[in-house]
């Protein structure tokens, strides 16, 4: 029979509950924070690594915006896990928030954020990378993954979400200073690569731990017998997708536009396909994987902790 994972309060995670939905979009809401902040943030120290002249400022990263949408989205599942029944009935459990794994790690994740926002508003961009990384933390913790293959789990979501945000959030970032930089083509072309460059080995290895993770979460079988295995389908088509699109802007940068014109087309819809993969990331995190756990998690820590 394969693993359950129950939401607080007991009922099985499956698209007919309405609680599904509403974690999703709740994790939606924090993995878009994450990426806007920690993306931004990685995204201005790359182009502050263009080495021509800088023709205009770069624009300031939307972090605190990214860490504010993050603490919302971590006080909500905080609430979510706290009832099993979203928002309104969390609201009166809320003292018992660090009894349980579910609600703690959002307890953790409400904190770092906070904590990252409080940095930002006092201008230590550098410090506040921090407890945004503790975030990234947090999710191997609770991610399917760990549930499956306790530790080497944890690992394989912190080697997939990582470079999953930054490739997002740092893509934001340089739409916005391509956009500034507009009037001045050939730098913006020059930032643009940069961007390019790096966002080729972050692809490569989301590629690589994406294919690990459905491996452990989803036998062959299940891929289109499941409600998990076809959502993780869609996702891999949108991630293709992004893909060719990237590929497409890069093509485009070959031809030399002119003054004004902007980065290109394909670019701004690789940013908005990449949010909805963000979106079916947030949904498969609130689904039952079809597959079997390896060794219950407890089990494994408790004899690491023995040694």
């Amino acid at each position: 029979m394969p693993v359950t994972i129950l939401l607080a309060g007991g009922a099985p995670a499956r698209l007919s509950l309405p609680v599904v939905w509403e974690t999703a979009l709740a994790r939606w809401l924090l993995f878009a924070g994450l990426s806007v902040a920690l993306g931004g943030l990685a995204g201005r120290g790359l182009a502050r690594q263009y080495k021509g002249g800088f023709p205009a400022p770069l624009p300031a990263p939307w972090a605190l915006r990214g860490s504010v949408a993050g603490a919302a989205a971590s006080a909500w599942l905080a609430l979510i896990a706290l009832s099993g029944a979203g928002l309104v009935t969390g609201l009166a459990r809320a003292p018992r928030l660090f009894s349980a794994t579910p609600g703690a790690i959002a307890g953790v994740e409400l904190i770092s954020f906070a904590a990252a926002a409080l940095l930002l508003r006092l201008r230590q961009p550098r410090w506040s990378a921090l407890p945004l990384a503790v975030v990234v933390v947090a999710e191997g913790l609770r991610a399917h993954p760990e549930t499956i293959v306790p530790v080497a789990g944890a690992l394989i979501t912190y080697c997939h979400l990582l470079p999953a945000v930054l490739w997002a959030g740092m893509l934001l970032y340089i739409l916005r200073a391509a956009i500034a930089w507009r009037d001045y083509p050939e730098q913006m072309r020059g930032l643009l690569r940069l961007y390019a460059a790096a966002a080729a080995w972050l692809f490569a290895l989301l590629v690589i731990t994406g294919v690990i993770s459905a491996l452990v979460l989803v036998p062959l079988g299940s891929l289109l017998t499941t409600a998990y295995g076809r959502v993780l389908l869609v996702k891999a088509a949108l991630v293709l997708a992004a893909a060719c699109l990237a590929v497409a802007g890069r093509v485009w940068l070959r031809q030399r536009p002119g003054p004004g014109e902007g980065p290109a087309l394909a670019t701004r819809l690789e940013c908005g396909t990449l949010a909805v993969v963000l979106a079916l990331t947030a949904l498969l995190t609130a689904l039952t994987p079809p597959a079997h756990p390896i060794r219950p998690a407890a089990a494994v820590r408790q004899h690491l902790a023995g040694r």
